[in-house]
């Protein structure tokens, strides 16, 4: 199957599904997963960002990485209003934290020294309700 099949059958299922009321964020996280399948790799599960010498951290739901550095980061949510705060600044924040993480990783790690010299680019995606926001951080 060629890329373009895959992502229209994505789109197609991310359109035909992501409309149906869910129990929770799981479920309704899961069902993304399945329409993506092929596309984005599901990732890893509730990452923490705790940068040093931040006192503060952060946990993103999803996140996908190449050669150890997150590309994708999403944050998912049941509806707007539910999980106490609003997904947009929370993914904005833990990108932030990512950024301090890898910061501060980036004398020792190559991949992470090269991802901040590139402006770190990053597809931060959230998964609110009915919709499915995009987000791609300017490089400036």
């Amino acid at each position: 199957m060629t890329e373009t099949v895959a992502v229209q059958i994505a789109a197609w299922e991310l359109c035909s599904r992501m409309g149906e009321a869910f129990e929770d964020e799981g479920s309704r996280s899961k069902a993304f997963d399945e329409c993506v399948s092929g596309v984005l790799e599901k990732g890893e599960a509730e990452r923490q960002l705790k940068p040093t010498p931040f006192s503060h951290y952060g946990k993103i739901d999803r996140c996908i990485q190449e050669a150890d550095v997150p590309i994708v980061l999403r944050e998912d949510k049941l509806e707007f209003g539910h999980g106490g705060s609003d997904a947009y600044m929370q993914i904005a924040r833990c990108y932030d934290l990512l950024i301090g993480v890898l910061t501060t990783h980036s004398a020792k790690n190559s991949n992470a020294n090269n991802f901040i010299a590139h402006g770190a680019p990053c597809f931060l995606i959230c998964l609110i309700g009915i919709q499915c926001r995009s987000l791609h951080p300017c490089i400036c």
